[in-house]
């Protein structure tokens, strides 16, 4: 009885190493990404998200804070860089209402370029007009999948 327990055990783990054998590796599971903020006058955004694969990043957070009260308004963005270098430039997303007024916008970023490096870029507006001089962009870490 103790004997063929014993095969039926060794029969069931060697059905499982076949199996794992068979299915390969599991997919990297997604890292916890990175947090990053900058400010400038009259505006402050921050960034969040998670690196899930070499080509995509999940959980993206915007937030733009307005901190002045001078007619302008802020607006951040995602910026991203792929694995040949090229940056891309994603939509802004505006703060209206305010000093004081907050907004946060939950999306996430895919390029088959592959995503090496995301960062935020926050600008401050005079209506649909970027004033240059003033901004500030925040760089996160490389991303740990490349």
């Amino acid at each position: 009885m103790r004997m063929r327990r014993t095969v039926a055990a060794l029969g069931a783990g060697a059905a499982v190493l076949t199996v794992m054998a068979v299915a390969g590796p599991a997919q990297a599971a997604p890292i916890e990404g990175s947090e990053v903020n900058c400010s400038t006058t009259g505006g402050y955004g921050s960034g969040s998200w998670i690196w899930s694969s070499k080509t995509k990043i999940t959980s993206v957070a915007l937030k733009g804070k307005d901190t002045k009260a001078d007619g302008y308004h802020p607006a951040i963005r995602l910026v991203t860089v792929t694995s040949a270098g090229n940056v891309r430039y994603w939509s802004w997303h505006h703060v209206y209402g305010g000093k004081d007024a907050t907004e946060t916008w939950n999306t996430s970023a895919e390029d088959s370029n592959g995503i090496k490096r995301a960062s935020i870029e926050v600008g401050i507006f005079n209506g649909s007009s970027k004033v240059d001089s003033l901004g500030c962009g925040s760089a996160g870490p490389l991303n740990p999948q490349f």
